[in-house]
């Protein structure tokens, strides 16, 4: 590791239809964390996977008589565009699974090899026998894990091993393995991209909390094992859950509201600081989603005031930011208190008669916000 630099991966979508506000969610607070990290100083890698083949993808594929591929490279682009659409601009790279399957035969072949994993017919499956340390980042107990049992299979010498390579092959004749043809595991996909990309360790691993326990839980086992290194990453840094109507944001609930459905009605500054104002660290649904357009005009009509005829209705942004915006970034990135204090030094720059220290907060503000990709002077 560099100092300065900041390495991090975030779990993206499964690309079988488009993203939801639940995916919004996850991807504006993650690109919020690499947007700060630059702002301090910092130079941020930030590699996102797309998976793009998966059981969903082929049975979308047979109903609309396109290949699994062609589907999700489709919906890829839709995805896409979306992300520039929510201005979540600060990915470096989005890297679709399929491209790295040579790299995660190659890590299952290893994994064999080290012995932490076993071939079983067809299958391969992780001996997680092996990794004392599984379990480690759920908290759960041999016993706890036990009762929670993956991808049932006679095959498998324990209840807590996981497919490493599957036989079933969800894209015609795709992929060629020692083990035959056949589809990575859900997990090794991960590894296969982040690992020869990022390296052994890297900083920042984001996802859903639901990815806890197996996915990341399987992740480490693989990459550490695999490589020697602990940790694997440094930091986990988990988003709650997006709610509709009492129940978590699912396309396979079908409660969903897509990302196009709602910036038809919402600014993409507007649908920013809605997402924002709660702490990734807390369950949120709609509700109040109708009070962000009215926060973010009064937060405009407050800065409009600290504008003078100098400044040609534009200002430029300084590196420094609002004091107190920092502070709650620094802690453990707390967005509603972050926008809360850009808020209060709008309020008490209304009320100062000075035009310097005026327009010294409203260059602070504006420089606040678009670290939170909301622009507080256009209606954008």
């Amino acid at each position: 590791m560099r100092p300065g630099r900041v390495s991090m991966f975030v779990c993206g979508p499964t690309v079988q239809s488009r993203i939801h506000m639940g995916h919004a969610r996850t991807y504006v607070f993650y690109d919020v964390v690499a947007r700060y990290l630059k702002h301090l100083g910092n130079e941020v890698e930030y590699l996102m996977n797309v998976t793009d083949f998966d059981e969903r993808i082929t049975e979308a594929a047979k109903e609309s008589g396109e290949s699994p591929l062609d589907l999700a490279h489709r919906f890829l682009g839709e995805f896409l565009e979306d992300m520039a659409s929510l201005r979540c601009t600060s990915v470096s790279s989005f890297e679709p699974v399929s491209a790295h399957v040579d790299a995660m035969v190659q890590q299952v072949a290893a994994l064999v090899a080290k012995k932490v994993a076993y071939v079983a017919g067809s299958w391969v499956y992780f001996d997680t026998s092996k990794f004392r340390r599984f379990g480690r980042l759920s908290h759960q107990s041999k016993r706890e894990l036990s009762l929670r049992p993956l991808e049932l299979s006679d095959k498998k010498k324990h209840m807590t091993d996981f497919a490493l390579w599957r036989p079933e092959v969800l894209v015609k004749d795709r992929w060629q393995s020692p083990w035959g043809v056949g589809t990575p595991g859900w997990h090794v996909q991960d590894t296969g991209v982040t690992i020869p990309i990022l390296g052994k360790q890297y900083d920042i691993h984001g996802g859903a909390l639901e990815l806890v326990y197996p996915h990341h839980e399987a992740q480490i086992a693989q990459a550490e094992s695999l490589t020697g290194v602990h940790p694997f990453v440094k930091y986990w840094v988990h988003m709650h859950h997006f709610n509709m109507q009492g129940r978590k944001m699912s396309k396979s609930l079908g409660n969903v509201l897509t990302v196009r459905d709602a910036l038809a009605r919402y600014s993409t500054s507007e649908l920013r600081l809605f997402l924002l104002g709660t702490h990734y660290r807390r369950d949120m649904d709609l509700t109040g989603i109708d009070d962000a357009p009215k926060r973010l005009r009064r937060m405009r009509h407050l800065a409009s005031t600290l504008l003078d005829e100098s400044m040609a209705k534009s200002v430029p942004a300084p590196l420094a930011a609002v004091p107190e915006f920092t502070a709650a970034m620094n802690d453990d990135f707390d967005t509603p208190c972050a926008i809360a204090a850009v808020e209060r030094a709008l309020e008490g720059g209304a009320k100062d008669r000075d035009p310097e220290r005026k327009r010294a907060v409203l260059a602070a503000a504006v420089s606040s916000m678009q670290i939170l990709g909301v622009s507080l002077l256009e209606n954008a």
